[in-house]
């Protein structure tokens, strides 16, 4: 960033009362500056400022924008310094950035966190994106899925020879995008030099749609015609788009007569899939059919054990029954109610028992039948995430707060009908933030089919209740 003195710190790492004293610090220091000028010209350079950052020994306040910024540094940077060492009874450092540079710096860390790991196999950067965090190992088999996961362990050892296609169905958030990765991550390791690609039912409308606008179909059919294994997730997303629908046909085709494999992935099974080719839909019921249902209480506990273990928590067996029991259709809520256990635990000093659960989770699951408002929104985010209200509408920027603000600007921009203004107020945040916030998630939807696919959930979720 290019700013005066030295790059400004972010607030990741204050405390509520380091923010609380900074601000009352600058609220002292322009009442003075009112006293010493003309209050209007204080008002003018200073009326939207807002403390970024102070560690105690410094402190960096965002203006309005750059304009004011360079007039703040320029005019009265000595002021500033000559009042926070008044009020503070000690020196204490002046660093001067703008809103535009906060906002940069938080929309870099939403469009590199929390993202899963990544590792491409070099020879197939060009053609897909592999997520080595989803495995057989970290699948939890039970009776709900156990065919499933047979079938995908069975393509990924055999690709072609035993099943082609494979047909995934069954309600979000309960493993199909897991099964897939752990597909692709098996069978390079079993052949390196495999080339894959993984979209979602909506990146293939996209791409196709683009590539018909730029009269450029010779390069979109050459990469999804070229690949020994394509996976499509949400399949579901084609159904009534004509075009897209005959694109895909063609391509099935091509793959499957040169013998390549091809999975494919739906919240229904194809019959179901409706408006959909009948063609289409016979292709899809040419291999394997395997569904995915809701895991039954004993996997669900396995489940929560698991990521329990993977964030490094004891949790006792009367809690993961508890949970199990009442989280029953999206195992994607799990890590969430963990999260939330684990800061009750963090900030108490107290060991994780089926009292604090009951205490802490019983409105978690309290299912609202009520419109979507900003409160549910905030609610189904922090059951996601564990991210609470606080820390979305709170000054710090870490990796996974700032994932999680920017998802609930978008959402309650989605769902409600607030004006950005008013989103704004919500969030302490002026509009052009707020914009930026919600481009950055429609930005990151197109390029990030992983994202998109949460998105979706999320949404569909919110709908549901």
């Amino acid at each position: 960033m290019n700013i005066n003195i030295s790059p400004p710190k972010t607030s990741q790492a204050m405390t509520s009362e380091q923010i609380n004293i900074a601000e009352s610090y600058l609220r002292e220091v322009l009442d003075k500056l009112r006293a010493a000028l003309d209050p209007s010209t204080v008002d003018l350079w200073f009326g939207r400022a807002k403390v970024a950052f102070f560690d105690g020994d410094a402190i960096t306040v965002a203006a309005e924008n750059e304009f004011k910024k360079n007039t703040v540094i320029n005019r009265y940077l000595n002021r500033l310094e000559a009042g926070f060492e008044e009020v503070a009874g000690r020196r204490i450092r002046v660093i001067i950035t703008s809103r535009d540079e906060i906002n940069e710096e938080e929309n870099r860390i939403f469009s590199q966190a929390p993202q899963p790991k990544v590792k491409p196999e070099e020879k197939n950067q060009e053609a897909a994106l592999i997520y080595h965090d989803y495995t057989f190992d970290n699948f939890v088999v039970g009776l709900s899925n156990k065919v499933a996961q047979s079938a995908c362990l069975a393509v990924a050892t055999n690709p072609v020879i035993r099943i082609n296609p494979l047909f995934l169905y069954g309600p979000s958030g309960l493993g199909k995008t897991h099964l897939l990765f752990a597909t692709v991550n098996e069978a390079f390791r079993k052949n390196p030099g495999v080339t894959v690609l993984y979209v979602t039912g909506e990146q293939f409308t996209n791409e196709i749609i683009d590539a018909i606008t730029a009269k450029n179909t010779t390069e979109f059919r050459e990469k999804y015609r070229s690949v020994d294994m394509l996976l499509v997730d949400d399949i579901q997303f084609i159904a009534g788009k004509v075009a897209v629908q005959e694109e895909f046909f063609h391509t099935f085709d091509t793959l499957y007569k040169m013998q390549k494999q091809i999975v494919l992935t739906s919240d229904k099974p194809p019959k179901d899939i409706n408006p959909l080719e009948e063609r289409l839909k016979t292709r899809f019921e040419m291999g394997l059919i395997a569904d995915i249902q809701p895991p039954e209480t004993e996997l669900r506990t396995a489940i929560f054990k698991q990521k329990a273990k993977t964030l490094g928590l004891e949790i006792p067996n009367d809690v993961l029954t508890y949970l199990a029991e009442n989280i029953k259709s999206n195992v994607r809520q799990i890590e969430g109610a963990i999260k939330k256990l684990w800061a009750q635990s963090f900030i108490t000093n107290e060991k994780i028992n089926l009292n604090m659960a009951q205490s802490i989770l019983s409105d978690y699951f309290r299912e609202s039948k009520a419109a979507i408002t900003p409160e549910i929104i905030f609610k189904q985010i922090e059951k996601r995430y564990g991210i609470s209200k606080e820390e979305m509408t709170g000054k710090k920027r870490t990796a996974e707060i700032v994932f999680s603000r920017h998802m609930a600007i978008y959402l309650i921009h989605e769902f409600t009908d607030l004006s950005l203004k008013k989103i704004g107020r919500v969030f302490d945040r002026d509009h052009s933030t707020i914009i930026s916030a919600r481009d950055n998630v429609i930005k990151r939807m197109k390029t990030d089919p992983l994202f998109g696919r949460e998105i979706t959930e999320i949404k569909e979720e919110l709908t549901q209740k």
